[in-house]
């Protein structure tokens, strides 16, 4: 499978609720697209606002790979 290295940012919801994470996602590039989503418990757990993944992607399937050190 190719193996592709994002940056996964955290969806917060208001600090008055706790702020606990609702979504994460993938911003689109410099080019057009979609943003990808994620479920909260699709995600390995990291600390801080954002992180960076390799990620396995086969069609549809994305696999989280490991998470490694910013660009």
């Amino acid at each position: 499978m190719p193996t592709y290295t994002y940056k996964i940012e955290r969806l917060k919801g208001p600090a008055a609720e706790g702020g606990r994470t609702l979504a994460l996602f993938i911003r689109p590039g410099r080019v057009r697209g979609p943003w990808k989503w994620f479920e909260p418990d699709a995600v390995p757990p990291f600390e801080g606002d954002y992180a960076w993944f390799e990620i396995e992607r086969k069609g549809a399937a994305w696999a989280f790979v490991r998470q490694v050190t910013g660009r």
